[in-house]
């Protein structure tokens, strides 16, 4: 981590309500200069991480959390069954992601990994957005937002990031960060 993603290291703290274990960088600030998502190194402390992308913002997480609630997961699934094209797009923001866990990792570190199990390698190189498995079905829109914000291309990151959008104003992560320096 560069000087830049330690500075925003304790806000994504309260953000997340824990330690971004693995965080590579910040990959996306809000309007409102904060984290919005960050990139997480898919292989760490012997474990798999797939969520390349992890939406940090508290603002958009309680807003897509809503949107679940109330079926948009369902209703984007049949969207997605019904429409070729959408289909399609899916797939390569699947493959699209896919290939960026990968990249992040040297020869060794799979080489390594390889050791340890195949089907890590097989999950790092072949589960798609958010390690979902089974790439014909929705798993957690929250992910798909992150991939959206990142790489611009996610079709149901879209949707549901259309659907919400940024806020006009917004002070919840202003109040985390002033409530985390007036604790020290």
């Amino acid at each position: 981590m560069n000087a830049k993603n330690n500075e925003y290291f304790d806000i994504i703290k309260k953000q997340i309500n824990r330690e971004p274990e693995g965080m590579k960088k910040v990959s996306i600030i809000c309007p409102f200069n904060y984290p919005a998502v960050i990139k997480v190194y898919p292989f760490f402390n012997n474990r798999v991480f797939p969520t390349t992308y992890w939406l940090t913002c508290p603002y958009l997480n309680k807003k897509i959390a809503v949107l679940e609630d109330s079926g948009l997961i369902e209703k984007l699934q049949t969207k997605i069954n019904e429409n070729k094209h959408l289909k399609e797009e899916l797939k390569k923001a699947h493959q699209n992601y896919a290939r960026q866990r990968m990249a992040m990792l040297s020869q060794e570190e799979i080489e390594e990994i390889k050791k340890i199990s195949q089907d890590i390698i097989y999950t790092l190189k072949n589960s798609g957005i958010g390690g979902i498995k089974d790439k014909k079905g929705l798993k957690c829109l929250h992910t798909h937002v992150a991939d959206y914000l990142v790489n611009e291309t996610n079709p149901v990151g879209k949707i549901v990031f259309e659907k919400i959008d940024w806020p006009n104003t917004c002070s919840i992560c202003k109040e985390l960060d002033e409530d985390e320096k007036s604790s020290h």
